[in-house]
């Protein structure tokens, strides 16, 4: 029996009927990967033990059969369900109608991505079916290699007198070598600074994909108030690539002779 079972074992108790492990492991659970990268085989069973808890304490955007049983059957886990009159509602929705429409656009299967998707935080007050505010913590797991990209959106809309008071923050951070232990959303919370949205993600590793907010400096409010927007997007070609290359791999620069590839490149 391989030397790190019992950390599987502990890990689900699905996990505890294989002595898979690392990619293996990996294939068992989450399979089939998308053209799985080379790397350890503590890195793939620590990544498949943080996505196993992670999916088990909180929702997934989408259920991921469990495969457990001793025949290896799957079993559909129930878990995770949510209400469908809920605020969940918005997100969960909201968040399968944008990735599957990507997998279209990539050729992937209907549900390649969305089960990589496990909801951490979800706070979200509605107006009707538009959100008035929102603060919520996503985990994306890649689907090729052992890491995963902590996501965190802020949103906060309310109109006033004469005027509205409207901001959001967007940012992410890359988990390259995750430990076995899933992450905790208050401990995530704790990560980043609150404050302006443009100083959110800007510490414990964080990057800012974009922020904005209406100005009421120099005496843009009450009956003089217009409509002024601030923000800045702070994703840069350097970041787009690590983003691609955790969830989907090296990303391969295309010949120069290639105008159409290397436009898409750039």
């Amino acid at each position: 029996m391989p030397a790190n079972t019992s950390r599987v074992d502990s890990a689900d108790p699905s996990a505890a009927k294989t002595d898979l492990q690392g990619l293996e492991l990996a294939e068992h659970h989450f399979g089939p990967l998308l053209h799985p990268t080379r790397a350890t085989q503590s890195a793939w069973t620590d990544y498949s033990i943080n996505r196993l808890r992670a999916n088990r304490k909180y929702h997934t955007v989408v259920p991921v059969s469990r495969k457990g049983s001793e025949d290896g059957s799957e079993e559909d886990s129930e878990e995770n369900e949510y209400d469908e009159y809920s605020d969940d509602a918005w997100l969960f929705d909201g968040i399968k109608v944008c990735v599957s429409q990507i997998e279209e656009e990539m050729d992937f299967e209907n549900g390649t991505l969305q089960k990589c998707i496990t909801i951490l935080w979800n706070e979200t007050v509605l107006d009707d079916e538009e959100p008035r505010s929102t603060d919520h913590i996503v985990k994306i797991y890649s689907p090729t290699a052992p890491m995963y990209i902590d996501v965190h959106f802020n949103y906060y809309c309310r109109p006033r007198w004469s005027e509205v008071e409207w901001f959001y923050s967007l940012g992410y951070k890359i988990q390259r070598r995750p430990s076995a232990m899933a992450g905790n959303a208050l401990a995530i919370k704790k990560e980043l600074k609150m404050g302006s949205p443009s100083d959110v993600h800007t510490r414990n590793g964080w990057q800012t994909l974009c922020w904005g907010y209406y100005d009421d400096s120099d005496g843009n409010y009450g009956k003089r108030w217009r409509r002024i927007e601030c923000g800045e997007v702070g994703l840069h070609q350097e970041g787009v690539i690590d983003v691609h290359e955790a969830l989907f791999g090296e990303l391969e620069k295309p010949a120069e002779t290639d105008s159409e590839a290397m436009l898409a490149y750039h």
